[in-house]
């Protein structure tokens, strides 16, 4: 139910920031809602894709190095974050150094950065496909 209430989160989060730019009839539009989203983010609050370069099982915490060399820390929050590699609901100790993933957050009033979900990135397995005796 909670990874539910996390997909739909995000789903809404996205079209709210996508919606305008269907929307924005020139290009001063445009500026001024990248100009929100700028704002937002400075917020604290968005998604982040990287490499899991540190996690404590103790603090609850996890660190992500994004592409572009930033790393962030984020504190998980016992029955609040959601984590989940793949479909699978994990623990944070499932979760390992060098792992991709992705965590969406918000920044609370003291200004600490709080996962609401941690999605450990998995690779589809190719399946080969196998020609139908029949058909040959």
């Amino acid at each position: 139910m909670k990874k539910l209430m996390g997909l739909a989160f995000l789903f809404f989060f996205v079209i709210l920031l996508t919606a305008p730019l269907a929307m924005a009839e020139d290009l001063e539009q445009m500026i001024e809602l990248e100009e929100e989203i700028a704002f937002s983010e400075e917020m604290g609050e968005g998604v982040v894709t990287g490499t899991v370069v540190d996690l404590s099982t103790s603090a609850e915490t996890i660190s992500i190095k994004t592409s572009d060399g930033a790393e962030k820390t984020f504190s998980i929050v016992d029955e609040e974050t959601i984590l989940w590699k793949g479909i699978e609901d994990i623990e944070l100790s499932s979760i390992n150094k060098g792992e991709e993933a992705e965590v969406g957050y918000y920044t609370d009033e003291s200004g600490k950065m709080i996962a609401s979900w941690v999605d450990v990135l998995v690779e589809e397995p190719i399946v080969p496909v196998v020609p139908d005796a029949e058909t040959e």
